[in-house]
């Protein structure tokens, strides 16, 4: 994008919405590398190089950027704050997480200052700042926190409760930092995150399409043979892309500990039948390794469901673990667990009003949704149980 002192470009520019999941992004130069307002979201790994403002808040519930690299910006974060009723919101809540800035005036500009009242809460925590004058301030000029060339622990602005109490106290100012267990960082101390596998590098004779090996992903066909078999043929020695559609299995489907699955604009597995009935005997619909497996397992981009009822349905049971010293080993990215609700669950609204009326024995979509088996290990990034 321009560099211009007048440019009015922009990376992203996102008015509303309900949730989700960036990261890996780089932006360069723009007014706005971000123009965001959304409820609720999570950001990884955002680098912004020479923008007039890396990051622009305009309302939020929540949101959580997580490695955030600010590079000779005038602003890292401007924030719309002030307002808190629903028709008067802002920027509610904003947590900045293991943050680097270089050559920024300003890293967090708020509209409004605070006053000693909630206005916008911010949690600033492992943030390392070089040549950065401000660390906090508010428009007009104001500076709630110094900056300069420091690293900032932990530093909050907003209400503070204790207990059960539903009294709070306003605070501003160094707060208790969390305490991270290691086995969750990086080398660098920062909170470890894993970016979604691409697979470039690999040639077109190392992937397997689950259609070109017997399974129909048609909704109708029931697939789990034939996905057993491509399993037992093909686990940990290609990748297994599973083609867009929607694949039925009718008994519980195990992805070996070495396996490499990709979808396609999320590919859904879904199970289904007298196997997923029995509430008092619930069956996963997919194994996720054996019990107590352990090895590299990397799930990207597939939808995990039933067509119901299926009131005895595990829908993912994940027990393999990541191999000893590789953390992220075993993970899922950009794949969702959904129950209910969608066109071939036999669980819609016609079929399952939200009156209850003709009973709910019929709209059972599962027993569990996700069950994490006690030796299992588990990256999970970007995705949702819907």
């Amino acid at each position: 994008m321009s560099t211009a002192a007048d440019t009015a470009h922009q990376g992203i520019w996102m008015e509303n919405g309900s949730g989700g999941f960036m990261g890996d992004l780089v932006f360069n130069g723009g007014k706005f590398g971000m123009w965001v307002g959304n409820q609720q979201f999570t950001v990884r790994n955002i680098t912004v190089n020479n923008a007039n403002t890396g990051v622009y808040s305009l309302w939020n519930w929540g949101w959580t950027f997580q490695g955030v690299h600010i590079n000779n910006c005038q602003f890292g974060f401007d924030l719309a704050t002030g307002g808190t009723t629903q028709a008067t919101q802002t920027t509610e809540a904003q947590a900045i997480i293991d943050a680097t800035v270089v050559d920024t005036p300003i890293f967090v500009r708020t509209s409004q200052p605070s006053n000693g009242r909630l206005g916008g809460s911010i949690v600033l925590n492992n943030i390392k700042l070089t040549n950065v004058p401000t660390a906090v301030g508010v428009v007009g000029g104001a500076v709630v926190l110094a900056g300069g060339t420091t690293t900032i622990l932990s530093w909050g602005q907003g209400n503070i409760y204790h207990g059960t109490s539903t009294a709070s106290t306003f605070t501003q100012g160094s707060i208790p930092a969390i305490s991270k267990p290691s086995v969750l960082l990086d080398g660098s101390g920062n909170i470890f995150g894993k970016t979604h596998p691409q697979y470039a590098s690999y040639a077109l004779s190392q992937i397997v399409s689950v259609r070109d090996n017997g399974a129909k992903g048609d909704g109708r066909t029931d697939d789990t043979a034939a996905l057993k078999a491509i399993f037992s043929q093909y686990a940990g020695c290609k990748i297994i892309f599973f083609d867009a559609g929607t694949y039925i299995v009718t008994s519980t489907l195990t992805i070996p500990a070495g396996t490499q699955i990709v979808g396609e604009a999320w590919s859904v597995i879904a199970g289904s039948g007298s196997a997923f009935q029995d509430q008092a005997n619930p069956r996963a619909v997919v194994r996720v390794g054996d019990p107590n497996s352990q090895g590299v397992l990397e799930i990207s981009d597939i939808i995990f469901t039933t067509v119901g009822p299926t009131p005895g349905a595990i829908v993912l049971e994940w027990n393999v673990q990541q191999p000893s010293g590789q953390n992220g080993g075993a993970g899922m990215w950009d794949s969702h667990i959904r129950l209910g609700g969608a066109a071939g669950t036999n669980l819609e609204a016609n079929q399952c009003p939200s009156s209850g009326s003709g009973g709910t024995t019929n709209c059972f979509a599962a027993f569990l949704a996700l069950h994490l088996t006690p030796a299992s290990s588990a990256y999970l990034e970007a995705g949702d149980l819907l």
